[in-house]
């Protein structure tokens, strides 16, 4: 590499990590679907319903979803609190996403979180719920229906592995609890991926904020600790697919490939709601959160692009980053 390209990389380099002193926003508010499916037992059933609750209120009280945007379902046909729907039947389940894609905002996240058991195997793959079950064909026509939005997909449940390999797509965050439908046995794994969402414990680069890959390896790590201090053999192993490749899904690098897209979603404040009200600079923080994605796409893709083309991909995506965030400085009166 000639000498003026590295200069001029390093400018690049130095222009856009002037962005880090700004507001981290997402890309746009979230809609967040979250089911609690049948405990079998009261021990299951209590704890499913207590982790629900509390993942719905989080959404709400933490990152100031409207509860419009927030449907929670579960074992019980009603509930006091204000963003719980009801039974979490198939039926009532198909409603609500539908509700969800007829108002969902081009650029927009929509979450659905399943909390319970797992059971089946590859494309027979389901979820337990009251009534005939979730079956991972109605995952997959769910998120189909949000082809311009961010979609993710949360298993927090036992035997739910198999469905990562057939929802797995570029541009979808796929996140299961267990590796394979045979790992069935009780699962840790959900109780503090909701522990990284509610509380603050998740925070690994002390921004302020939480991702979705930050709270899956907080829980992968929490889940580990807690087989290792009873000195019992793992019985699950959680996995997270966001590039479609199926690759690294046990452990997404630091940097680039698997976990690009986990890495920058986030659930909290809208760029509006941020912005004090100002659409103009709202507008401004998404379109620097969608360059941010493509400088993390640039590199993730470097194992299979020559030097020089990634080099000069690399330095186009900052350098419009770096302008933007001048664009941004000037709109906020911030030297």
């Amino acid at each position: 590499m000639s000498a003026r390209r590295l200069r001029r990389l390093a400018t690049a380099v130095a222009l856009a990590t002037a962005t880090l002193g700004l507001p981290r926003l997402a890309a746009a508010q979230a809609q967040v679907l979250v089911v609690t499916g049948l405990g079998g037992e009261r021990r299951f059933a209590d704890r499913f319903r207590a982790l629900g609750a509390g993942l719905a209120a989080a959404m709400h009280t933490r990152y100031g979803i409207p509860d419009a945007d927030i449907a929670w379902f579960g074992e019980d046909s009603t509930g006091t609190d204000p963003r719980y729907r009801g039974l979490a039947t198939r039926e009532a389940l198909d409603k609500a996403v539908a509700a969800f894609q007829a108002r969902a905002a081009t650029g927009g996240q929509v979450v659905i979180v399943f909390i319970g058991h797992g059971a089946g195997a590859d494309a027979e793959s389901r979820l337990s719920i009251p009534g005939p079950d979730v079956t991972v064909a109605d995952v997959q026509r769910w998120l189909a229906g949000f082809p311009r939005q961010r979609a993710a997909f949360v298993a927090l449940a036992s035997g739910s592995g198999d469905m990562l390999p057939i929802l797995a797509t570029p541009g979808r965050v796929v996140i299961t609890a267990t590796k394979t439908s045979f790992e069935r046995n009780e699962s840790k794994f959900g109780e503090y991926f909701v522990h990284a969402l509610t509380a603050d414990v998740a925070d690994a680069d002390k921004d302020g904020r939480v991702s979705l890959l930050e709270a899956f390896r907080y829980a992968q790590r929490e889940t580990k600790r807690v087989y290792d201090d009873a000195s019992k053999i793992q019985t699950e192993h959680a996995q997270l697919d966001d590039d479609g490749s199926k690759q690294n899904t046990a452990d997404p690098p630091a940097r680039g490939g698997q976990g690009t897209l986990a890495r920058r979603y986030f659930l909290d404040a809208a760029p509006v709601t941020v912005a004090g009200g100002d659409a103009a600079l709202a507008a401004l923080y998404r379109e620097r959160f969608e360059l941010e994605v493509q400088v993390d796409s640039v590199r993730a893709r470097k194992p299979r692009m020559a030097a020089d083309a990634y080099m000069t991909d690399l330095e186009r995506a900052l350098v419009a980053l770096a302008r933007k965030a001048r664009e941004i400085r000037t709109a906020e009166g911030r030297p």
